[in-house]
């Protein structure tokens, strides 16, 4: 079983695809925790009912995940492709040499971009249940301090995990994730509450 699994590893998740896969995950959960803040807390200023709040926080988890994932996949086919036409152009440069070293080396590069298309699904679910499970367990009086104070933590976390083999201060990481997070909400709130008419 355990020899499999590694086979299996070998062949699909090399050294670039793992950081694609990486970078994939920590965008994801980014997106996921600011996106949905930004949509239910504009749902708090406008003063929605709960119904419509939770509605309009999972179609947004739902509506980002698949935008999220479908960039992803884009994105990195395309990457993928340009991969493919400098393998084949030093292939036909090398087409001498053994298909041994440089050739296996340049496969193992390749990109993959399901891998980054359900990494990025996955992650904004995970980071935009967070929002939503704050503001769905909130009593009204204490909505917006509660999602606000969800995100920050979560925007917190996840900086810590992005910058860990970082040579940037950790907390000038946190500062500007939870900056963009704060300044989301903000605007979103902001509107909400012009659009509500409070």
């Amino acid at each position: 079983m355990l020899t499999t699994i590694k086979t299996w590893q070998e062949r699909y998740f090399h050294f670039w695809d793992q950081l694609n896969i990486l970078r994939a995950g920590i965008l994801g959960a980014n997106d996921g925790i600011i996106s949905v803040s930004g949509i239910v807390l504009g749902a708090v200023g406008a003063d929605l009912s709960n119904t419509t709040l939770f509605i309009s926080g999972i179609s947004g988890m739902l509506a980002g995940a698949c935008s999220m994932a479908g960039g992803e996949y884009v994105s990195v086919s395309a990457q993928k492709e340009v991969q493919l036409a400098k393998l084949n152009a030093q292939v036909s440069l090398d087409s001498q040499e053994t298909s041994s070293s440089p050739m296996r080396l340049q496969q193992q590069d390749l990109l993959n971009p399901i891998h980054a298309a359900v990494m990025s699904f996955g992650a904004f679910i995970l980071g935009a249940v967070i929002p939503l499970l704050a503001i769905s367990l909130s009593t009204p009086a204490w909505r917006l301090i509660n999602t606000m104070l969800a995100m920050v933590v979560a925007l917190s976390l996840n900086a810590t995990v992005s910058s860990r083999h970082s040579e940037i201060a950790l907390h000038k990481v946190i500062f500007r994730n939870v900056l963009v997070g704060v300044m989301t909400a903000l605007v979103t709130y902001l509107v909400g509450t012009l659009l509500g008419g409070n």
